[in-house]
């Protein structure tokens, strides 16, 4: 059995990768993942914005990766993320929280793959050109062009993510997908352990772990089994529920960060609006969210909480990266 002392070494010496992270990215957050020993962490850089602006995020990155190449560094490849461990900085994979981004141009997924953003939501809680989020009135599954967008993202490498997307679209998504190149839920909850629209049903995590797909673990209270309750303790149980739904191999950790946000604020009303102004989709953009993973640089705690559940070395040093680097691998086509 690992001890805590033993955790926190395994924890710094091995990979740490968070597959969702939508913070108030400054210099601060920066060294809160160098702090916390985040190795790599993938970063929303788009959600509602169209075409224009979603080229401004990429841009507002490209300036902090270069003003701030003491802490941090793009990752176009899974070697970016291992190098930057190596180097003392974080590796951060550009994102998108919707494919709003290409509007109607599937050209548009080859410029944004060359600078960098490698993985993309397909929806964001609403209906899109290619599918339907989970707060969609009517869920109509994943549309012709949603299928030549699949098609492109696998082409392309760029990992086709389906956290906030509906059951109808998701489900279709993962039986239409290329072989080889599964979708994933890379910031959920499973609704097994706590009913609500938003978490995913263990058939439909059954079903994208049978493809090989992945599954990362979400921190969100609201959604958890004790609600805003919820220990960092409660978080490993809940990996570990997903855990036996689809194996040790295919489940790692998207934590859903979004530090130095309020609520509420301008920015996460923004989010929990459709399109970012009309009707309000969620209560998320004022009301109380406890994510008790805690601070991003103290994330060496959910080592120490593997441990006290029983995990073994090799168990710890899978979900804290490892598996979300194979994974990351077989999509980028490398």
């Amino acid at each position: 059995m690992v001890s805590e002392t033993e955790a926190r070494e395994i924890f710094e010496s091995n990979i740490h990768f968070d597959g969702l992270n939508i913070c108030k990215f400054s210099p601060e957050i920066f060294q809160a993942w160098r702090d916390g020993g985040i190795d790599g962490v993938s970063c929303t850089c788009g959600l509602w914005e169209g075409f224009r602006e979603s080229i401004a995020n990429v841009v507002q990155w490209k300036k902090w990766f270069e003003e701030h190449s003491d802490l941090i560094t793009q990752a176009h490849t899974v070697q970016d993320i291992r190098n930057a461990k190596l180097a003392g900085k974080t590796a951060v994979l550009l994102s998108w929280q919707n494919t709003a981004g290409i509007e109607d141009k599937l050209d548009y997924l080859r410029v944004f793959r060359d600078l960098g953003v490698r993985k993309m939501q397909l929806t964001y809680n609403t209906q899109n050109y290619s599918g339907c989020g989970y707060t969609e009135i009517n869920d109509g599954g994943l549309t012709g062009f949603g299928r030549e967008v699949v098609d492109e993202m696998a082409k392309l490498g760029i990992v086709c993510d389906l956290s906030h997307v509906g059951p109808k679209t998701s489900r279709d998504v993962i039986e239409y997908a290329p072989a080889g190149k599964p979708p994933c839920f890379s910031h959920v909850l499973p609704s097994g352990m706590k009913e609500h629209p938003r978490n995913k049903s263990d058939e439909l995590i059954k079903l994208i772990g049978s493809k090989g797909g992945f599954v990362g673990l979400s921190q969100f209270g609201p959604h958890m089994k004790k609600g805003n309750e919820s220990t960092i303790d409660d978080y490993v149980e809940a990996v570990d529920y997903i855990i036996g739904l689809i194996g040790e191999d295919l489940v790692g950790i998207g934590s859903d960060s979004s530090e130095g946000h309020g609520r509420p604020s301008d920015f996460m009303a923004w989010c929990n609006m459709d399109k970012g102004y009309a009707r309000k989709l969620t209560p998320w953009g004022s009301q109380k969210v406890v994510k008790p993973l805690g601070p991003l640089a103290e994330r060496q705690e959910l080592a120490q909480a593997m441990a006290r559940a029983g995990w073994s070395k090799e168990k710890m040093v899978k979900v804290l990266g490892e598996n979300w680097l194979r994974y990351l691998e077989k999509i980028f086509g490398q």
